[in-house]
């Protein structure tokens, strides 16, 4: 590549460090399919080329731990976690510091179904700079796949001081709460919830069940009943 290594990766880094993504998508053999298709296509073959890059990169360049860094990124937007997990934990060795390094590397554990491992990392991620609701939610997320439910309680309370109206995270909130037992709590949680978003199925499922460990039949069948009406229409 004619672009300097330090302003690539500085770029495409800063841009990717917190990325979201839910799982990588396949290329598709026919991208005249759909057009979603075929933007999930291109994605993977940008981030493939990354991967190409970043590696040649590093043939020059063999310590540059942003650049590990960086490929690990794309490494995970491919669906590679191991990968990533090598190209992130070479990273953190050279420099133990940076958060965000923790953070991607957790997001990998997460999607390869490593709870704990994800639970630590993103616990070291709070822990080594300023927190943010991203890390606290993923954080609650990990938590509650390992069924630590106090653990993830905590971190959702931590998730929504930053963001409050965050739906996603109280939604997880009033599960975690429903977990321990909390009904009345989680029942305040997810009616915010679907102030917020009224025509959330899920919510309203949740709300439903809520209900019914309240002894609230008829509103648990109402809620049951626009679940149900709103699942049938997506």
């Amino acid at each position: 590549m004619r672009l300097l290594i330090a302003t690539s990766v500085s770029l495409i880094f800063s841009m990717s460090v917190f990325a979201q993504d839910s799982k990588s998508s396949p290329k598709s053999k026919d991208l005249s399919e759909s057009p979603a298709r075929t933007a999930a296509a291109v994605d993977v073959g940008l981030y493939e080329k990354r991967i190409r890059d970043f590696t040649e990169m590093l043939k020059h360049d063999s310590a540059n731990e942003r650049l590990y860094a960086a490929r690990g990124q794309s490494y995970i937007n491919v669906g590679k976690f191991d990968e990533a997990i090598a190209d992130l934990s070479f990273a953190i060795k050279a420099n133990p510091q940076r958060q965000a390094y923790y953070a991607v590397r957790g997001d990998a554990f997460l999607k390869s179904n490593q709870y704990k491992k994800a639970l630590d990392d993103y616990t070291m991620a709070i822990k080594s700079g300023p927190a943010n609701h991203y890390l606290y939610s993923h954080q609650a997320s990990a938590a509650v796949l390992m069924k630590d439910y106090k653990t993830a309680e905590g971190a959702a309370k931590a998730a929504l001081r930053l963001e409050p109206n965050d739906v996603i995270t109280l939604g997880l909130l009033g599960g975690v709460q429903r977990g321990l037992g909390k009904y009345d709590d989680a029942l305040k949680i997810v009616n915010k919830a679907i102030d917020l978003a009224p025509r959330d199925a899920s919510l309203l499922r949740l709300r439903s069940e809520l209900y019914t460990e309240l002894g609230k039949s008829d509103l648990a069948r109402r809620d049951l009943d626009a679940s149900n009406s709103l699942r049938c229409l997506d």
